[in-house]
């Protein structure tokens, strides 16, 4: 009989366990999808990485040779060594086409993912970029010309094969800030390939790979106290941008993918908690009756126990069941531009169990200790009604002259309100959560959009961004600066250095720039003419943080081929920088040769401009300012995306939540309704009266949610350490997101009040009897 009067029960509070079900599909919806994404970058780049082999370093030099090699084999915990020529290239008679070419001597480090054909067998073959082949109508046999950069040499070479590269994962140089995978590609060799550029035995890279335990501080000062003056850079897995930019972007969204959920179920559980309680407390009197016949405790709290492992076997499977498309979508998303070989879905069912034992903790975990509360009553106490609480007079009844002047439909709204102050507060936290999520993915795609917007409207203001070449002299970029197609420009230089503070030490670029910018700036957020320090350099926050030094600390610099040291003052430390820029001025005074690498350029005209730097053989390529802007921009879409899926979860649970509250407060006023409407209520003053409380809630909501949404947001820009984000919340977004929160309540208030067609006044009266 119990399991009959189960499946009776069942159909009654079908809505509300419906409605929990959905919540429960939300939660583990967000939970598994967001850590899925985490779990499948790093299942693909791990494998990946370590079925070719990735390097951890590549070091950088000039001159270096076999006894280097042996040098660095004697390290500790370095594994393997594998000295290359590393040279660009361009095809012969179009130089919008190049390829950067690996000159090596086996395949050990870097092994080239192979999609069709062989790997190089001797001199005469190279192995080439599947989609750079593709995208250039190239296929395996034929053979290919290209003119090596800076040399008039010219390579005639078979394609032995088609590969992809764990090393070109996001292949970009300087005039291709984002991957043009069809016109800038890659290519491997044999080293006597290119062994007469160099020497025999000479290479410009050494890449080593490393064990799992080794100090990347002690490795860099072994590098640096053996190979010396030799080194231009080390640079490690993690800082290599064509080789981690996937992993490394990941790992700059992981807190808010980590994040978002844990809020998520929060949320859940408060509504759970509310759910349960309110579906145990209305069977106090079938508990009573349960006991009288002599059903026995454990029967009794199982009973109630299976409605909510319904809710567990029913909302999991289906908030588990979009986790692979929402988790594709993202890791798509995330590796746009990236160079990935063909790959499978990986699901995490780590995360599947967390959320697993998330729902049934929140779930059973509720209702198992409001029945055990229930089963502690004797069975003549469980079949008579909970007598109602004493009620108090509320605050505003204490102030005559107030409570006098309102009128019936304000007095039953704010008692009814504030004599349920549980309810009330689940509602209002509730929708405070919800409001919260939603104006804090609102504002994180807003920080994206500010950077976006700084880029073109601050920091950029030239034309176009040319590339000088290597052996560029003063009168050939003076001779840009002066020409009539200019109107100003502005000239940096790039170098690699290494920076040693007490007890710590790190590679990184340096940048000389102009003593006062305002073509190109080096903090985007910057407005106007930018002046950089004349005493000092500006660091970057994350090289602060690895040097740990803060402003008016100093740092001692070294450069490649001069063995002195030079001391820097720290002037300023900025978060939107990259390494480490000093003035022009300042450069000077240190002594030191200055050969620009890059200009930029306004232009009076910009075709014209374009034309005559083509002419000039000192320039190696040019970019518009557009086409970097939006490439810098584009590694930031992953956060937009995340941001646009957590408003639309967001919105949903929103509409979740105000939807169980109401129904709950409806449940629960329903005999009070039925006695207005004995006493001539009309339909549309009962709703009135009913649904105002919603909204009032909701509004009360939405107020507490602004701030909690405002701190959230500077929580997650503030763990986007490597992103160059700003909170800059435009007013829209607030209006946005208070209209999506109201939007909902209006729309649930919609379907309870059809729901009040259906009270039965007769019932709802003799209901306590």
């Amino acid at each position: 009989m119990i399991w009959r009067n189960f499946l009776r029960d069942l159909r009654q509070t079908a809505p509300r366990l419906i409605s929990v079900m959905v919540i429960t599909m939300i939660a583990v919806m967000v939970y598994t999808a967001l850590n899925g994404v985490l779990y499948h970058v790093q299942q693909v780049t791990a494998a990946y990485g370590q079925t070719q082999n990735v390097a951890d370093y590549w070091i950088s030099g000039a001159g270096l040779d076999r006894s280097d090699c042996r040098v660095l084999e004697q390290i500790d915990g370095v594994a393997g060594v594998q000295p290359r020529i590393t040279w660009e290239a361009q095809e012969r008679g179009n130089e919008d086409v190049q390829l950067l070419v690996y000159a090596v001597a086996d395949w050990a480090i870097n092994t080239p993912y192979l999609v069709g054909g062989a790997l190089p067998a001797d001199e005469r073959e190279m192995a080439v970029s599947d989609v750079f082949a593709a995208a250039n109508g190239l296929s395996v046999g034929d053979s290919y010309e290209m003119l090596l950069t800076g040399t008039d040499q010219v390579l005639r070479l078979r394609i032995s094969g088609l590969v992809k590269s764990p090393e070109c994962l996001y292949h970009v140089n300087a005039t291709t800030p984002m991957p043009e995978l069809g016109r800038y590609g890659f290519a491997y060799c044999s080293q006597d390939v290119l062994s007469g550029l160099m020497g025999s035995n000479r290479y410009n890279q050494i890449c080593i790979t490393t064990s799992d335990e080794v100090d990347d501080a002690a490795l860099r000062r072994a590098v640096d106290e053996r190979l010396g003056d030799k080194v231009v850079n080390v640079l490690a897995r993690e800082d290599n941008l064509a080789a981690d930019r996937l992993r490394g972007m990941t790992e700059d969204l992981t807190p808010i993918l980590r994040l978002f959920p844990i809020l998520f179920f929060l949320c859940a559980v408060l509504l759970m908690v509310s759910n349960m309680s309110r579906l145990i407390e209305s069977g106090r009197s079938a508990i009573g009756t349960f006991k009288a016949l002599g059903y026995s405790d454990r029967t009794i709290l199982w009973y109630y126990l299976l409605h909510a492992v319904l809710v567990v076997l029913v909302g999991f499977p289906l908030g588990v069941a979009p986790n692979g498309l929402i988790a594709r979508l993202l890791v798509e998303t995330l590796s746009t531009g990236c160079d990935l070989p063909v790959y499978g879905l990986a699901n995490d069912y780590r995360s599947w169990g967390q959320a697993l034992a998330l729902t049934v903790l929140c779930c059973v975990g509720s209702a198992f200790f409001v029945a055990r509360s229930l089963l502690k009553e004797s069975p003549a106490q469980c079949m008579r009604p909970q007598p109602p609480k004493s009620t108090k007079p509320v605050l505003l009844e204490k102030l005559p002259f107030l409570w006098r002047r309102l009128g019936f439909n304000q007095k039953y709204i704010i008692r009814n309100a504030l004599r349920n102050k549980a309810r009330m507060l689940t509602c209002v936290v509730g929708i405070a959560f919800c409001m919260g999520l939603v104006l804090a993915a609102f504002a994180l795609r807003d920080a994206v959009t500010h950077y976006a917007g700084a880029l073109t409207s601050n920091q950029n203001k030239y034309d176009l961004m040319v590339d000088l070449g290597a052996g560029v002299t003063e009168g050939q970029y003076r001779r840009l600066a002066a020409s009539a197609n200019t109107e100003g420009a502005e000239f940096e230089m790039t170098t690699a250095g290494w920076f040693y503070a007490p007890g710590r030490m790190t590679t990184a670029a340096l940048t000389v720039a102009e003593d006062q910018s305002w073509l190109h700036l080096y903090d985007p957020y910057a407005q106007g003419v930018l002046n950089l320090p004349e005493d000092g350099a500006v660091l970057s926050q994350s090289m602060a943080d690895e040097l740990n030094v803060t402003t008016g600390d100093t740092v001692t610099v070294r450069f490649t081929g001069d063995s002195r040291y030079y001391t820097m003052k720290v002037s300023r430390i900025l978060r939107g920088v990259s390494g480490a820029y000093v003035g022009r001025g300042f450069w000077r005074s240190l002594g030191r040769p200055y050969v620009p690498t890059t200009a930029y350029a306004a232009a009076a005209d910009r075709t014209a401009l374009a034309a005559e730097l083509d002419r000039y053989d000192f320039v190696d390529g040019w970019q518009t300012r557009e086409t970097v802007t939006d490439a810098a921009a584009e590694q930031l879409s992953s956060a937009s995306l995340v941001a646009y899926i957590l408003i639309v979860f967001g919105g949903s649970l929103a509409c979740v939540v105000i939807y169980n509250l109401g129904i709950m407060s409806f449940l629960e006023q329903i005999r009070s309704l039925a006695t207005l409407m004995v006493l001539g209520f009309y339909d549309k003053e009962i709703k009135r009266l009913q649904l105002s409380e919603n909204i009032i809630f909701a509004a009360g909501g939405i107020c507490a949610g602004i701030p909690m949404g405002i701190g959230l947001s500077y929580v997650i820009i503030a763990l986007l350490s490597d992103m160059p984000l700003q909170v800059n919340t435009r007013p829209v977004s607030f209006v946005l997101s208070c209209a999506v929160t109201l939007l909902f309540a209006l729309l649930v208030n919609w379907m309870i009040g059809r729901k009040m067609r259906e009270i039965d006044m007769l019932g709802a009266l003799k209901s306590v009897e």
